[in-house]
């Protein structure tokens, strides 16, 4: 049970630092550059307030703000949720479930159908896409064979 207890905390962990790395990006880039700044950062304090930083993964892809339940970077296929800051409190919420994208314009906010995607994301399956560490012995084993 206690090995349950910390894989769980470590992917906490490092949902948080994803979380504390995609503030620390809109952090430096002062708002009269990208107008959408400021919008950015309130709705990542009112999301970390919810405790959504303990749950998804965030990230960035050029100009986008990224959500998912994979453990570490990258998305293949895998479910997420894509938000586009446009300025003015507005933003594009592109989600992606069962590869199937949906897109949407909204104020910026935690709220309506913006949570309703974060709920559903919130369903999916943490994804491990990543070797664990209880893992790496066998896969250097298997390097080793070969």
């Amino acid at each position: 049970m206690k090995n349950k207890s910390n894989k769980k905390n470590r992917i906490e962990d490092d949902f948080i630092e994803s979380w504390n790395l995609i503030e620390k990006f809109y952090q430096e880039y002062p708002d009269d550059s990208r107008p959408f700044t400021n919008d950015a950062l309130r709705l990542i304090k009112e999301m970390r307030s919810c405790n959504l930083d303990k749950k998804l993964r965030a990230g960035q892809s050029l100009w986008f703000f990224l959500l998912s339940r994979n453990r570490w970077h990258g998305l293949d296929k895998e479910p997420h949720i894509r938000i586009t800051f446009l300025g003015k409190n507005k933003m594009d919420i592109k989600s992606n479930f069962d590869e199937e994208e949906i897109s949407k314009e909204s104020e910026v906010n935690y709220s309506g159908y913006f949570k309703k995607m974060i709920d559903k994301l919130l369903e999916q399956e943490i994804i491990l896409n990543e070797y664990e560490d209880d893992d790496l012995d066998a896969f250097f084993a298997s390097i080793d064979n070969d």
